[in-house]
């Protein structure tokens, strides 16, 4: 596990809300939530791009999963999605798991099956809900992107 950001319980609840808020209007309609487990908890926030019942050009999905270790919620995995709509219509996303961070794109020009490619960690949810949401009004393209090999799927994204 990559040393980040140790939570207590209570800072990881404030988080949850303080993210829910600070997304809520900027992006589109929010929904958020988190499911937990003896030493693990999932955080997962949607928004809907732009949501409030106009039909959606995209979906942003965050999902961070927290494991319990030294009396501390510490980070150990995170998957930050674009998803154009209707799916599949394209995708890009930061993502870090099985200790490898990269980039998923899928590019709805191209006929290519998924890519995963370079990407680097980071710890800044405000960040790639940015650049996710510039992508979206942008258009996605995987152009400049390098491939890394073959990265499995997260078990339950």
């Amino acid at each position: 596990m990559r040393a980040g950001r140790r939570l207590t319980t209570h800072q990881y609840d404030q988080r949850l809300d303080e993210i829910a808020d600070a997304f809520s209007g900027l992006f589109g309609e929010v929904t958020y939530g988190h499911a937990e487990f003896e030493d693990l908890r999932k955080l997962r926030l949607a928004v809907d791009i732009p949501g409030y019942g106009l039909p959606s050009v995209a979906t942003l999905v965050f999902i961070e999963r927290h494991l319990w270790s030294d009396g501390a919620w510490e980070m150990a995995e995170y998957l930050y999605d674009l998803h154009l709509e209707p799916r599949p219509h394209g995708r890009y996303a930061f993502h870090w798991h099985d200790l490898v961070p990269h980039r998923h794109c899928v590019d709805p020009s191209l006929p290519q099956p998924d890519h995963h490619y370079e990407g680097a960690f980071f710890d800044d949810i405000g960040w790639a809900a940015t650049e996710l949401a510039t992508i979206a009004g942008a258009g996605i393209s995987c152009r400049g992107l390098r491939p890394v090999r073959e990265v499995p799927e997260p078990k339950d994204a």
